[in-house]
């Protein structure tokens, strides 16, 4: 698992979701957003790392999860920026760009 490329982007991600929820004064403080936002982005990894260890069908239905989770964590970044006008654009870049990854990865499975 740990030389799959989306799960060591998923852990890469969801670091630096800690470091800006952890080191922003303002975000620190809002524990709904920021439990929201790391869990989102803990069930990426998570769910990459479940999936893993099943067969193809089961894998494939995780990585489905897993972007759902993905769109999660854009949206809750997009929250971010409107209450607390932070830049998260380069964030929720890696994370669209995570998705786009995950779903060429789970197509590249035989139909099953």
């Amino acid at each position: 698992m740990d030389k799959l490329i989306i799960y060591q982007k998923a852990r890469e991600l969801l670091k630096k979701i800690y470091i800006l929820t952890e080191y922003n004064e303002k975000l620190r403080k809002d524990f709904a957003l920021k439990d929201q936002i790391r869990r989102s982005a803990i069930s990426i990894v998570l769910n990459i790392a479940e999936g893993y260890g099943r067969g193809v069908k089961h894998f494939k239905s995780y990585l489905k999860i897993s972007v759902g989770s993905v769109n999660e964590v854009i949206a809750t970044l997009s929250i971010i920026e409107d209450i607390y006008f932070i830049n998260t654009i380069e964030l929720k870049n890696s994370y669209e760009i995570l998705a786009k990854q995950i779903s060429a990865f789970s197509n590249s499975f035989p139909k099953v």
